[in-house]
């Protein structure tokens, strides 16, 4: 529907400032306050000068009006993009226990994966609504083994609550390869009884330790702050915490590359074909290397991260190297005893 000055009045065209400012529950003049001095809006314009507002400026504004009711300076929070200020709502949300409209937390999903069925049941038994939390996906495992079992083949679990009763050393050992193999962004635990030495294996690698929670209001602490660590790591792009990157060739593949003649006579693709396979075997070693402390531990720990870092750049410069000579455009080249030379 149009107005006899061919102006679109619809939502479907964009709303006029008496209606965004309506859908958002706020007088009109604030909102051209907010404009006008915070900018945090900045709508289309038709010829005739009239201001048209879109769903998501519409949403945009709901969100800071929510934030700003609950005490957050409109100063502070008019520029900040919509993720950041979905994050603030859905972390208020959660201190004050209650449940934040689902179209208010649009685009915050979280894949959390529950360990231990003690602990699943306590957290069902407490009613405590996960989806204020941005999570949008719980898959429970019995134990630590069954969480493992299967990971490669598994979607990317971003947030692990894990619960045991006892925790050694060993356990602590199952955590940190656990966190590897699904590749999570932040892992808490759950314990009741354990050594110093585990507890302060897995702080140093920066798992959240809690006793055995006695509350909802316990269970709503420790899953904002899983959470929210999930939601900073997504924003920042640090992927520093669990998620090792798998090795795109097996040595078999790689003895291929070395083995194979180069259209322009250069021996890069062997000399990085022979340097993956060096950092992954560094990296191998120093996942098995004897840990005479703590901090050995955290240091061989990070000097296998590091490897593997190192291996996933130089495997795609290696891909770059093969994909320039035309060997192969999907799979990698067959083994040595297949090529053709």
């Amino acid at each position: 529907m149009v107005t006899s000055s061919g102006e679109p009045t619809t939502a479907q065209q964009g709303y006029r400032s008496g209606e965004a400012a309506r859908i958002a529950k706020m007088p009109v003049t604030t909102l051209r306050i907010w404009e006008r001095r915070y900018g945090v809006v900045g709508p289309a314009k038709t010829a005739s000068g009239q201001r048209l507002y879109t769903e998501d400026d519409v949403r945009r504004l709901t969100l800071i009006k929510l934030l700003v009711s609950r005490g957050h300076a409109i100063g502070a929070i008019a520029r900040l993009d919509r993720e950041q200020l979905q994050f603030l709502a859905a972390r208020n949300a959660r201190e004050a226990g209650i449940t934040l409209d689902a179209g208010l937390v649009e685009g915050m999903e979280i894949r959390l994966g529950l360990v231990g069925g003690n602990l699943a049941q306590r957290l069902q038994g407490s009613g405590v609504d996960l989806r204020p939390y941005g999570v949008s996906e719980l898959t429970l495992f019995a134990d630590l083994g069954e969480a493992k079992q299967g990971s490669e083949n598994r979607a990317p679990i971003d947030a692990l609550l894990i619960g045991v009763d006892s925790l050694q050393d060993d356990v602590a050992a199952q955590i940190v390869a656990l966190g590897d193999a699904v590749r999570a962004k932040a892992i808490a635990l759950v314990y009741s009884f354990g050594t110093g030495s585990a507890a302060e294996i897995l702080r140093v690698a920066g798992v959240r330790l809690y006793r055995e929670p006695d509350s909802r209001t316990e269970f709503r602490q420790m899953l904002g702050d899983l959470c929210e660590r999930v939601q900073i790591r997504d924003r920042s792009g640090d992927e520093a915490g669990w998620s090792r990157v798998r090795r795109r060739y097996d040595d078999r593949e790689l003895e291929a590359i070395a083995n194979r003649s180069s259209t322009i006579a250069c021996e890069c693709p062997r000399h990085l074909a022979e340097l993956v396979m060096k950092l992954s075997a560094f990296e191998r070693y120093s996942d098995e290397c004897t840990s005479r402390s703590v901090q050995d531990a955290a240091l061989h720990r990070y000097l296998g991260d590091v490897s593997n870092r190192a291996c996933a750049m130089v495997e795609a410069a290696l891909e770059r190297v093969a994909r320039e000579e035309g060997w192969f455009a999907g799979p990698p080249p067959e083994p040595p005893q297949a090529v053709q030379e």
